[in-house]
C-alpha cells in the first residue's frame, strides 16, 4: 500500500487521493447516515444517543460530494495538464472547504462525546461510532495529502507588494 510523501510523483499522488481517499468518503457516508438514522430512531428516548447526528452527517456528505465533484471535474484535470494558474482560487477554496469539514467533524465528535459509547450501546451504535472514527481518520488524511503534499506544488507564492515609501 502506498504511503505518500513529499517525494511521491504528482500524478501518483493525485491518483491515490482520488482512488483511495475521495472514493472512501463516498462509500462511507451513506452507510453512516443509515446507521445514524437507525440509532437515533431506536434510541430516541436515550439521553446518551447522538441526537441530530443524521442531519450532521447528511450535511457533511453533501459538502464532501460538492468538494469531490469540483476536484474531479475541474481541479485535478487542470493540475494534470499543468494548468495550475487556472485553479489558484479553486485551491484556496478547497483549503477553506477542508477547514469547514474539520469544523463539521468537530461538531460530530462533540455530539458523540468523542465517539465514546455508553454501556447500553447496541451493535449498530458500535458500528456507527467505529465508522465515524474511520471517517475522521480518512478526512485527516485527505486534508494532509492535499494541503501539505499536493497543493503546495501548484500554489503561487504570495509576493510582497512594493515597499511603502512613507516608512
Amino acid at each position: 500500500m502506498l504511503v505518500p510523501d513529499a517525494q511521491t510523483p504528482t500524478l501518483v499522488l493525485m491518483s491515490h487521493i482520488r482512488d483511495r481517499v475521495l472514493h472512501a468518503h463516498r462509500r462511507q457516508l451513506p452507510r453512516l447516515v443509515s446507521l445514524a438514522q437507525k440509532v437515533e430512531a431506536r434510541h430516541a428516548d436515550d439521553i446518551a444517543a447522538p441526537h441530530g447526528l443524521t442531519a450532521a452527517l447528511e450535511a457533511i456528505s453533501q459538502a464532501l460530494d460538492a468538494h469531490i465533484d469540483h476536484e474531479e471535474a475541474v481541479v485535478f484535470p487542470a493540475l494534470s495538464r499543468g494548468q495550475a494558474g487556472r485553479v489558484q482560487e479553486a485551491l484556496a477554496g478547497l483549503r477553506d472547504d477542508h477547514a469547514e469539514h474539520e469544523a463539521a467533524l468537530n461538531r460530530i465528535a462533540a455530539m458523540t462525546h468523542g465517539f465514546r459509547l455508553p454501556r447500553s450501546a447496541c451493535p449498530s451504535w458500535r458500528r456507527l461510532y467505529a465508522g465515524l472514527g474511520r471517517l475522521a481518520e480518512d478526512l485527516d488524511e485527505h486534508r494532509y495529502l492535499e494541503n501539505e503534499l499536493l497543493f503546495p506544488r501548484f500554489e503561487t507564492p504570495v509576493r510582497p507588494g512594493p515597499a511603502d515609501p512613507t516608512r
